[in-house]
């Protein structure tokens, strides 16, 4: 658990260690989902496509790139974490099992998504960085605020390479909720504790093209930053 600026370490019930931030390295919070659905708001705005649990990876690592591709992108989503179980939801339900909240950066590349068409997963099979903690939809009580498009959060992002700022964005201006990603999940399957759902990319793609050796770092307000190192 993060509190004040220390990190503390527990057993599942007790703590039995206290850390400073610098002194250590996070883990993704989830490291290996059950399922990762990735609902791309650029594409559409009811659908979604499955991503690798396997390519998971945690905050501040380094990603040694392949040589079948160059042309590469880091989209950055909101990451939401399940918290229960259930199928073909309804609102209230589908907030019950919102465990919290976290950022997601997926490594992709732009000419294996337009050769394989429809079929994206290679594309997106380079790494998937979560992290670097999972924050409570209660701790952002504060920040929610309705709109056309449903309770979204007033959260603002960034992005910057290699130290030089390249965007910037606020969630709430997004056109699908956290909520209605999780009922779209369980209209035809049911989602289970541990399942991560994305929404996004926050940024345009131009603003987001990196390459070898580029240090990428995605920050949201409330949520902490996402550092991204490509070997």
């Amino acid at each position: 658990m993060v509190y004040d600026g220390k990190i503390y370490e527990t057993d599942g019930t007790e703590a039995i260690g206290v850390h400073e931030a610098a002194d250590i390295r996070p883990l993704a919070p989830v490291p290996t989902p059950p399922s990762i659905r990735v609902f791309r708001t650029d594409l559409s705005e009811s659908g979604f496509v499955y991503a690798n649990p396997a390519a998971v990876i945690g905050p501040s690592m380094v990603i040694e790139l392949p040589d079948t591709a160059t042309d590469y992108v880091v989209r950055s989503f909101l990451g939401a974490v399940i918290g229960g179980a259930g199928y073909q939801l309804g609102e209230e339900e589908a907030e019950a099992v919102l465990l919290g909240f976290t950022l997601v950066n997926i490594l992709s590349s732009n000419s294996i998504e337009e050769d394989d068409g429809k079929c994206v997963g290679r594309s997106q099979d380079f790494g998937i960085m979560v992290g670097p903690v999972i924050t409570t939809p209660d701790d952002l009580d504060d920040a929610m605020t309705p709109t056309e498009n449903g309770i979204m959060y007033k959260l603002s992002a960034s992005i910057k390479v290699n130290g030089d700022e390249k965007g910037f964005a606020n969630f709430e201006e997004f056109s699908l909720s956290m909520v209605d990603a999780v009922k779209l999940a369980s209209e035809t399957c049911t989602v289970r504790s541990g399942d991560l759902l994305c929404v996004g990319p926050i940024f345009e793609d131009s603003a987001c093209a990196v390459s070898k050796g580029d240090e990428f770092q995605f920050s949201m307000e409330r949520l902490g930053m996402l550092s991204t190192k490509l070997g």
